[in-house]
């Protein structure tokens, strides 16, 4: 019965408007004739751009930070000397063990003299089995308390030539963490993980990590395309493509719903893309180009739910509209696309029924 009177007072207005000229009567009332359109849906995020690889470089030995041979933003080569940590007590503990291993050769030769002398008169019945046997025992002793020397002469030889810290790969420093004269940690010692140095970053391929909500991540693929837009450079952009999606949300404390961590490869570097900076991610949900649409606020649902618009019928002489059903594709929230039930170059009628007409006008 709605539609029936809306027809009813749609049909005259429009019979008014096409013999009396009489447009106010058509003050709400919108056409449009159908063509051709494109679409195009995305999900607006903000990301921040991150290095592919990255090293962060911690102290692997413990002292006071004598020279550092780098500031930020330094291109260096692998193996270049970045910082170098004052060796003294290292220095100390080397010759210190140098002298417990001479101890300890000492006390191996004279063992092993002994072990010896005793041997040769053992078949005489000189020495007795267990004094052969105490002998034995004493030279292996000696030996293993030389090659405990030898082990930790050793380890203070490694950490010696870790007071000198070189870049383990070809990069740039983005971070530098630590000044002359501040005493670093050794991160083999179990304290907090060690003293935080540098970070070496390969800056020529870059990333963007952004986070996704719930309602928008079962849209997103791998491959998908991504526009970048960093906020510092209005009105410059590039594009990238989405690399990896995390399989399980996080959330924080005060939201209810969480968010899955997307990186998106960035095609080509442009001004303004930096590490560290915020970049507006666009994901590109859907984008259909040259399909037949129109409006969205042509399309209305029926009783049964299906999707209907009404059709202007122009006859020599006479105007009518008559609702007919059509089969929607995707929108844009602008458009729908249509897939069947209109043609292009068809016109169809919205009448905007919350505007209130003036005295005299049908509503």
């Amino acid at each position: 019965m709605k539609t029936a009177v809306t027809c009813a007072i749609i049909l005259p207005v429009l019979f008014a408007t096409e013999c009396g000229k009489r447009k106010d009567t058509l003050a709400y009332t919108e056409q449009h004739t159908v063509g051709i359109v494109d679409l195009k849906d995305v999900v607006v995020q903000t990301g921040e751009v991150q290095p592919v690889i990255k090293v962060d470089i911690k102290s692997e030995a413990s002292g006071k930070i004598e020279t550092i041979n780098v500031r930020e933003g330094q291109k260096v080569a692998k193996g270049d000397l970045l910082i170098s940590i004052d060796p003294s007590r290292l220095t100390f503990r080397r010759k210190a063990l140098d002298l417990a291993v001479k101890k300890a050769r000492l006390d191996l030769s004279v063992a092993e003299r002994n072990l010896n002398d005793a041997t040769k008169l053992a078949s005489s019945g000189t020495v007795s089995e267990k004094q052969l046997f105490d002998l034995t025992a004493l030279r292996e002793q000696a030996d293993i308390t030389l090659q405990q020397q030898l082990l930790e002469l050793s380890d203070i030889a490694d950490q010696l030539s870790k007071t000198r810290v070189t870049s383990p790969m070809d990069g740039v420093v983005i971070t530098l963490d630590v000044e002359e004269g501040e005493i670093a940690v050794s991160a083999t010692s179990g304290f907090q993980g060690g003293t935080p140095l540098a970070t070496i970053a390969d800056t020529k391929t870059l990333e963007v990590v952004s986070r996704i909500g719930e309602a928008d991540y079962i849209h997103l693929h791998t491959g998908q395309k991504v526009i970048l837009r960093p906020e510092a450079t209005e009105g410059t952009f590039t594009t990238g493509s989405i690399n990896f999606i995390a399989l399980s949300a996080k959330k924080e404390k005060s939201d209810e719903l969480g968010t899955f961590e997307v990186r998106v490869a960035i095609d080509s570097l442009i001004p303004g893309i930096v590490p560290g900076i915020n970049i507006t991610t666009e994901f590109v949900i859907m984008e259909k180009k040259g399909v037949l649409g129109i409006p969205n606020h042509f399309v209305n649902k029926t009783e049964k739910g299906f999707e209907a618009v009404r059709l202007l019928r122009d006859t020599p002489g006479t105007q009518s509209t008559e609702i007919v059903p059509i089969t929607v594709g995707g929108t844009d929230y602008k458009h729908y696309e249509i897939l069947s039930g209109l043609k292009k170059g068809e016109v169809v009628m919205f009448r905007d029924t919350t505007a209130q007409a003036g005295p005299g006008k049908g509503n």
